[in-house]
């Protein structure tokens, strides 16, 4: 199953539209779960030819992600709780950075979906409060030499992505009242005491979920077949 959002992928809990209500809070909760890395990574979709000052470590239909890039992501994901050993955490957020510069390609490309500079603040409020204080998230970006420019570059990608995959995947989402009673009769030791109704809700974001991210790596899975990527080496 291809990494998508995570170090490699981009979820978290949140909401969802048409589905049961649970399922909404499921499809932005791709976006939660998906590791921090697709969510917070600072890639300006930079094409091949322009000039960089640093290692490109990768190339995603010509347009390029860097080893600042990548030190960014993976700082910020140490930062955030992770505690994968450095060698995995760099594979995983490298293949995470990809998958997000292919889906935020294709949600400019497809243009249903668009984010202001509003939705951004919101979005560096939201991210400030994770790190506890206004000094600590200042502290933090002065470390990683990360401007305001870059830090609202890869908040209005992370927020372009969390919407288009919404749309794109979380819309099309059905759960049916037969799949949640199976899922709780095949899982009922997990709910003592609980009657089905007692806890549907949160069965169907569960399943809601699980589907958003099943459907979700099979779309990343298809953009990366057709997309021309390049790991480069270091030297």
């Amino acid at each position: 199953m291809p990494n998508v959002l995570s170090p490699c992928y981009c979820r978290r809990p949140g909401e969802a539209r048409r589905y049961h209500p649970a399922g909404i809070a499921a499809a932005r909760s791709a976006r939660r779960l998906i590791l921090i890395v697709l969510l917070f990574c600072v890639t300006g979709g930079r094409t091949a030819g322009a000039e960089l000052v640093d290692h490109i470590v990768a190339a995603v239909n010509q347009e390029v992600i860097t080893a600042s890039d990548l030190a960014h992501a993976v700082a910020l994901n140490i930062r955030l709780g992770s505690n994968k050993d450095t060698t995995t955490l760099e594979s995983e957020t490298l293949d995470g950075l990809i998958n997000r510069r292919l889906l935020v390609q294709e949600a400019r490309r497809l243009r249903f979906v668009e984010v202001s500079d509003q939705d951004i603040s919101s979005e560096r409020d939201k991210l400030a409060q994770r790190f506890g204080s206004q000094r600590a998230f200042t502290d933090f970006l002065s470390e990683q030499s990360m401007t305001e420019q870059e830090l609202s570059r890869m908040l209005g990608e992370q927020l372009l992505v969390e919407r288009f995959v919404e749309k794109k995947v979380g819309l099309f989402v059905r759960v049916s009242r037969e799949q949640a009673q199976k899922f709780f009769d095949e899982q009922a030791a997990r709910f003592p005491g609980k009657r089905f109704q007692d806890v549907q809700k949160i069965i169907y974001g569960l399943l809601t979920q699980q589907k958003i991210e099943q459907q979700l790596d099979q779309y990343v899975a298809e953009l990366r077949s057709k997309a021309d990527i390049r790991i480069i080496p270091r030297q």
